[in-house]
C-alpha cells in the first residue's frame, strides 16, 4: 500500500498582503511610478488622477529563512489626489505597512513636503512601526535637477531628525531615485518595499485585515465629488 504524503498546506496558503501607499505632491509622478511597475507603462503627458484606487500584483521576496523566494501580494495605493477629503486618512492610510514617499529632484518643494505628508500618514495608518522608503523621481531631466540624493536626509532632518531618522530602516537602501521610464530602477523600489513590508507586518493577519475594511460608499463618494470638481 503507497503511502499517501499530506499536502504542505503552507504553499496552499494566499501569499500575505502588504498594503501599500505612495504619497507626494500632485505631478511628482506617484501614478507613472505605479503604472510602470504594475502594466510596464509609461505617459509623459501629465493628467491628474480621478478618484482614488489601489491594485495588486504578487512579487516573490528573498527570504533569509529559507532556500525558497516568499510570495508577498502588494496592494498598492494612489491618493489620487483626493488628500483634501479627510475621510482618506481612514479609508486609505488605515492599515497600510508602508509608505512610498516621492519627490520630484527638480521640485525642491516637493522635498520639503514630504515631511507632512509622513506626519499624516504616521498619524493614521494605525500600524505601531510602519516601513518607509522615500522616493526621488525624474532622473531623466537631471539637467533640471535641484536637488542631490545626498542632500535628502539633512534636508527632511533638519528641523525635526526624529521624525524621518527612527523609521528608516536603512538610508542607503530606503532612499533611492529613479526615472519612471525605466522599469528595472521602478522594480527594485517596489522590491524593497515588499520585503520592508513583510519584515514590518508584525501585526496578526486578522487586526490588519480589520484594519483595512474599505468603506464602498466613501471611496464612491469621493470619486463622485472628484468627477464633478471643476478644478
Amino acid at each position: 500500500m503507497t503511502e499517501t504524503k499530506a499536502p504542505d498546506l503552507t504553499s496552499l496558503r494566499h501569499p500575505p498582503t502588504i498594503k501599500v501607499v505612495i504619497l507626494g505632491d500632485l505631478g511628482v509622478g506617484k501614478t507613472c511610478l505605479r503604472s510602470q511597475f504594475i502594466h510596464h507603462v509609461f505617459s509623459s503627458a501629465y493628467k491628474t488622477t480621478i478618484g482614488g484606487d489601489f491594485l495588486a500584483t504578487t512579487v516573490e521576496v528573498l527570504n533569509d529563512k529559507s532556500s525558497e523566494p516568499t510570495k508577498v501580494q502588494l496592494q498598492i495605493w494612489d491618493t489620487a489626489g483626493q488628500e483634501r477629503f479627510n475621510l482618506i486618512f481612514q479609508t486609505f492610510y488605515r492599515g497600510a505597512d508602508v509608505a512610498v514617499l516621492v519627490y520630484d529632484i527638480t521640485n525642491y518643494e516637493s522635498l520639503i513636503s514630504l515631511r507632512g505628508w509622513w506626519a499624516q500618514f504616521s498619524e493614521h495608518c494605525c500600524i505601531e512601526s510602519p516601513g518607509l522608503v522615500i522616493v526621488g523621481n525624474k532622473t531623466d531631466k537631471s539637467n533640471e535637477r535641484c536637488i542631490d540624493l545626498d542632500e535628502v536626509r539633512p534636508i527632511l532632518c533638519r528641523n525635526d531628525p526624529e521624525q524621518f531618522e527612527k523609521h528608516m530602516c536603512d538610508w542607503d537602501t530606503d532612499l533611492m531615485e529613479v526615472s519612471c521610464k525605466q522599469l528595472l530602477l521602478v522594480e527594485a523600489v517596489f522590491q524593497r518595499v515588499a520585503a520592508l513590508g513583510l519584515a514590518k507586518s508584525s501585526l496578526n493577519e486578522a487586526s490588519r485585515s480589520q484594519m483595512r475594511s474599505i468603506d464602498h460608499s466613501v471611496l464612491e463618494a469621493m470619486n463622485a465629488a472628484s468627477s464633478s470638481c471643476a478644478c
